[in-house]
């Protein structure tokens, strides 16, 4: 799965799962990505020894072209300054475990990781640097950190990443259709299944992924999560995914298939309900904010009378779960200096790199959630979205994101027994193969 070198050109391999969501404003944000950065690099100056040195990063090719084009700009413009000749490779996010795992076993590759998405701070913790200074560092400067920003960087209580920034996931509706049917706007998911209810005859049915993409991990997550299932106790160590709240979840998800999809969805990867939004078929979607402002070029009229909720309301509360993204530097990199002082660089330079990704990059750190947010505070429509960092939860809640909980996500096992049920097994049968692969991956994480 790992890639030829000559193949990490500046031009990103671009995976089908990420078609839609690269389409996203690709020269949007161009003012930010073009002007001059020069103002923010005098804020501060890098140590004198990392002059005349090389440092190559290796991050995702993002969903919103126009940032790819500033981190490299903003990158190649603090390496002329510091004296330091930077590389930044891009490649789609669903490669970069393998690219991980063979840098690790190579003992050698690039200065700086970006984890994306799927966090593998506590697999390989004990080959990473030692981040605290400067994760602790910025939770002072900007007021303080997401509580569940700690288990994205931390392994028993030591920095080993710095979170960089999340994806929200909200729910993206369209009013027209809910007007359609006397439907007001949504709050609940039962206000999201009555709607879907009364629009599927009407050819306008809503979807959301019964496969293995990302989608399918995030979004079933929420819907578990807003009906009060607990994935693991909050020390993260004892699973308690075996309860009646995940029950009623799998059933809530059953007839809200049978009512309101179709079984296109289980074939969907991440980029479908982004189509499927855009082609004005979709009553509503659960997903990243780049489906909403894709439709502006792709279909107007649908931009026109899509809204964003936050999140919404389940019977026991009301979480939204992002995608995290994180740096790391490996303990073999050559140049872990520079390295360093770019995490610190970028991080102090958020709000401009949250501008430049047109309000997809969620931060971490509290006071960066200060009202107006750039993009999110200038349309209506997003604003909501500026306090998400209060109804954000990530993979495992409510314990952390630890190595056993990683594996519970790669293995798309909380997808498959919403799948199982939608299609027809019994839930009873669905808990008992679905708790007892979770149980498994977490004895054999305490086992090792």
């Amino acid at each position: 799965m790992t890639r030829d070198q000559s193949r990490w050109t500046r031009q990103p391999s671009t995976a089908p799962s990420t078609l839609n969501r690269r389409k996203f404003l690709s020269v949007a944000g161009a003012g930010v990505a073009g002007g001059s950065l020069l103002t923010m690099l005098d804020a501060r100056q890098a140590p004198a020894q990392i002059r005349g040195t090389s440092l190559r990063m290796l991050k995702w090719s993002h969903f919103v072209p126009a940032y790819d084009a500033w981190v490299d700009k903003f990158a190649k413009e603090w390496g002329d300054k510091n004296g330091v000749k930077v590389r930044v490779d891009h490649i789609p996010h669903l490669e970069l475990p393998a690219r991980y795992a063979a840098e690790f076993a190579a003992g050698g590759g690039h200065d700086l990781i970006h984890f994306a998405g799927q966090i593998l701070t506590g697999q390989y913790y004990r080959h990473l640097v030692d981040l605290s200074d400067i994760a602790t560092g910025l939770g002072r400067k900007y007021g303080g950190w997401m509580e569940n920003a700690k288990s994205a960087g931390q392994v028993g209580g030591t920095w080993y990443g710095v979170p960089d920034f999340f994806i929200a996931i909200p729910l993206l509706w369209r009013k027209d259709l809910f007007d359609s049917v006397g439907r007001p706007a949504p709050k609940t998911w039962d206000d999201l299944r009555t709607a879907a209810r009364l629009l599927k005859p009407k050819g306008k049915p809503t979807g959301m992924q019964f496969s293995h993409c990302n989608d399918a991990n995030h979004n079933w997550r929420a819907l578990m999560y807003s009906f009060g299932v607990k994935e693991t106790d909050p020390s993260g160590q004892s699973v308690a995914i075996d309860s009646k709240e995940m029950r009623e979840a799998l059933r809530f998800a059953k007839a809200m298939y049978d009512e309101g999809m179709t079984p296109e969805v289980f074939s969907w990867d991440d980029a479908s309900d982004n189509r499927f939004l855009a082609s004005g078929v979709g009553c509503w979607i659960h997903d990243a904010i780049s489906a909403f402002v894709t439709t502006k070029d792709t279909n107007p009229k649908v931009f026109e009378h899509t809204y964003v909720l936050d999140e919404a309301q389940g019977p026991v509360a009301k979480w939204n779960v992002g995608e995290p993204n994180v740096w790391a530097i490996w303990k073999f990199s050559k140049n872990i200096p520079a390295a360093k002082e770019f995490i610190q660089h970028i991080s102090d330079n958020q709000k401009h790199a949250m501008t430049a990704s047109r309000g997809y990059n969620m931060p971490f750190l509290r006071d960066q959630y200060k009202k107006p947010m750039p993009v999110l505070g200038a349309d209506p429509k997003l604003s909501a979205l500026q306090e998400q960092d209060k109804i954000t939860a990530f993979f495992g809640h409510p314990g952390p994101m630890t190595p056993a909980a990683q594996e519970v996500l790669t293995t798309f096992i909380v997808p498959d027994m919403f799948t199982r049920v939608a299609r027809g097994a019994a839930i009873e049968d669905t808990m008992k193969w679905g708790v007892g692969e979770i149980r498994r991956i977490y004895a054999k994480h305490k086992a090792s």
